[in-house]
């Protein structure tokens, strides 16, 4: 540990280093957090020199991010505030990245074992144990908040390590959740993928409650998170697997006839400039790194001059959130739906959702944009995302006959698609998406309408969602 050589940097990491040095410059100086180890002789052994420091990195990095996010800390910053040298960091760390990634898993390490702790030394029902991690996870927000945000907010913008991250935390929480629905006494199984939005929801709650601590100051965490994990405990899900799967083998079948062949989803060349530099975008950035991107690629691969694209866009990412706003208005576009400000919004809402699905399965490239390659390439375009699934959110949610079961119950719908999606993505599984609309729609519906209801509208016969082929549900591995 700590003094021990370094393996040799990828060309990634050799590039993000260089990156931090060229930021370093232009950074200016801040006070220390910690005061320095003395010089010259002390009584710390090399092993306690080399953990003294890395705790204060450690501290420092969680300071930093907290203050000026992920992409506007330096590694600058963090070795004036831990008080170290730029040796010593990088004798422990390959760049900012590697330190940020340590730092997250420490975090999540404890903070899980925490919940896990407070969750299984509850006794009785289903509520009491998962008030108790509740209770537990809200304490962790409310006493160490800066970490919270690390590892809640700013871990989607530290490219695909730290989406990869943020997935293996959810991945722990659903499983303690699918655990509790299936083994308390009270309790029914709840399917995969609904277990997983109720995960991603949790997410969304805590999102919103870090990210707009004065909007949400009022609210009781965990009584949020609690009312959000309960409205889908009912006794009527003991028989929703085996309802939501009637005619499952001839619906999949169907899927993969429309789904399977081949590649599917690829845009028609356009006759328009700037559609064609929104498409050429979209393809690069699916398959290159977005840093080393020029305008003169982004021309070639639309087949346009290099001067059309600099009268249409001033630069590379000007183009990318065109793009981005391209594939929302199409998303938007679905959820106008008048039917889900009317009086029959319960059956308008799987509907609807089965088509926003449908669309998002049907367009891999532009699906993977959104809920992965993009998130990667910093700028604006991950606020841009996340105020569309919010705007999505709001949409699906807006015409619903009765208060929801909460306060943030918008932000934890937002955060159960949001979370589903990039699951299937990362499971290279988009087209599926198609195939759990129903579940989504039960997720979307219950804190309105109750589970019971949700359940019989999806699982009506009649309901459109019920019958299509865009809204038929298939068994989501756990591992996608």
């Amino acid at each position: 540990m700590g003094s021990a050589r370094r393996p040799s940097l990828t060309a990634g990491e050799e590039r993000a280093t260089a990156e931090e040095a060229a930021a370093d410059k232009s950074a200016p100086r801040v006070a220390p957090l910690y005061k320095r180890l003395p010089h010259g002789p002390h009584r710390l052994q090399r092993n306690e020199v080399v953990l003294n420091q890395r705790a204060r990195i450690h501290g420092a990095l969680i300071e930093a991010v907290a203050h000026d996010g992920y992409e506007g800390t330096s590694v600058k910053q963090v070795i004036e505030l831990a008080g170290v040298s730029r040796r010593s960091f990088y004798e422990q760390f390959a760049n900012k990245e590697d330190c940020f990634l340590v730092t997250f898993d420490l975090i999540v390490k404890r903070d899980l074992q925490q919940i896990r702790r407070a969750y299984l030394a509850a006794e009785g029902p289903l509520e009491h144990r998962a008030r108790a991690a509740c209770e537990r996870f809200a304490k962790a927000i409310e006493e160490d908040r800066k970490a919270s945000i690390l590892v809640v907010l700013e871990a989607q913008r530290a490219g695909a390590a730290g989406l990869l991250r943020v997935r293996r935390a959810a991945r722990a929480c659903e499983q303690m959740l699918g655990r509790g629905f299936a083994e308390s006494p009270d309790a029914t199984p709840l399917p995969v993928p609904i277990v997983r939005a109720i995960a991603g929801g949790l997410q969304g709650i805590a999102a919103s409650v870090l990210r707009d601590p004065c909007d949400t100051g009022d609210v009781d965490l965990a009584e949020e998170m609690l009312r959000w994990t309960l409205v889908f405990q009912t006794p009527a899900a003991e028989s929703l697997a085996e309802r939501m799967a009637t005619g499952l083998t001839a619906r999949m079948r169907e899927i993969s006839a429309a789904y399977g062949c081949g590649p599917h989803g690829a845009e028609a060349p356009s006759r328009d400039e700037r559609t064609r530099l929104l498409q050429g975008m979209l393809r690069l950035v699916a398959r290159e790194d977005y840093c080393t991107l020029t305008a003169p690629q982004i021309a070639d691969e639309a087949n346009v001059s290099i001067d059309a694209f600099c009268t249409l866009f001033a630069d590379k990412n000007h183009c990318l959130l065109a793009a981005i706003d391209m594939i929302g208005g199409e998303l938007l576009a679905i959820v106008a739906d008048p039917e889900l400000i009317s009086e029959d919004w319960g059956r308008a809402l799987p509907r609807v959702l089965g088509e926003l699905m449908r669309y998002l399965a049907s367009h891999p490239l532009q699906t993977r944009v959104l809920a992965q390659e993009a998130l990667c390439t910093g700028g604006d375009a991950f606020e841009q995302i996340a105020d569309l699934v919010h705007t999505i959110a709001t949409r699906l949610t807006e015409g619903a006959p009765n208060q929801a079961h909460g306060a943030l119950v918008t932000e934890a719908v937002a955060g159960a698609l949001w979370h589903t999606i990039r699951c299937q993505v990362a499971g290279g599984r988009i087209e599926l998406l198609a195939a759990v609309s129903d579940h989504l729609s039960c997720v979307v519906l219950a804190p309105f309408i109750g589970a019971e209801a949700a359940i019989e509208i999806v699982t009506d016969e009649r309901a459109p969602s019920a019958t299509s082929v865009d809204g038929c549900v298939s068994p989501v591995p756990q591992s996608t």
